[in-house]
């Protein structure tokens, strides 16, 4: 009875809290084999906040998805033995679109025509958006009061996130079988102001979350 009820009891959590993440992805089950070369392309991502950009990566202002190239290359081999990477900014006219579902929900799958056949997949990443997203309001109850009681005082703080999202999918580079799709979202905390290390933590989660449940992270 006590697993039963543990089983039970974190359902329950899940339910209320929405604590459980539910996959943000589609494999194709019978993607099992590791590739060795990996083609990555993605679009110019839209930087919601422009100054948070200027204040903390001011070099790239002008050519931020030189930035975000190397941030992905750096990411994926980290995350990732045994795999060769080649990423490369590509233009939204080259991007076409398929509506496909993740939960039941139907999202933009990206898919590029022309594909180089020296890699074995190709993965597409669009839609990146990236910038500070203010989200549930959490509020505590209770303290001291002045006169050393307990007091009722209620304090609300409203949860912060630096964040990240877009879709992406996979792809057979010589067959043009698509391989797997989804979204991502991914976010870093932060306090008061947004500051380089912010960047960073959204690509890192980003790539782990774009990597998931595939070969490639054998």
């Amino acid at each position: 009875m006590g697993k039963i009820k543990l089983i039970l009891t974190t359902a329950l959590a899940c339910a209320f809290f929405a604590g459980c993440a539910a996959p943000r992805s589609v494999m194709d089950q019978g993607w099992t084999q590791k590739p060795a070369k990996v083609k990555v392309v993605f679009t110019e991502p839209f930087v919601a906040n422009p100054d948070d950009l200027q204040d903390d990566l001011p070099a790239y202002v002008n050519n931020f998805s030189d930035w975000y190239k190397f941030q992905l290359e750096s990411n994926l081999g980290s995350q990732t033995t045994g795999v060769l990477y080649s990423v490369e900014k590509i233009s939204m006219d080259k991007v076409k679109f398929e509506a496909a579902a993740v939960n039941g929900v139907n999202i933009k799958v990206p898919k590029v025509d022309e594909m180089d056949n020296q890699a074995d997949v190709y993965l597409v990443v669009n839609d990146i958006w990236i910038g500070r997203v203010e989200s549930a309001t959490t509020c505590t109850t209770g303290g001291f009061s002045a006169g050393g009681g307990f007091g009722m005082g209620t304090t609300c703080s409203q949860d912060k996130d630096f964040t990240g999202k877009g879709n992406f999918a996979y792809y057979d580079a010589k067959s043009g079988k698509r391989l797997g799709y989804g979204d991502f979202e991914a976010k870093s905390s932060y306090t008061f102001a947004v500051s380089q290390s912010d960047w960073a933590n959204v690509v890192e989660k980003t790539v782990s979350a774009v990597l998931e449940n595939t070969p490639i992270k054998q």
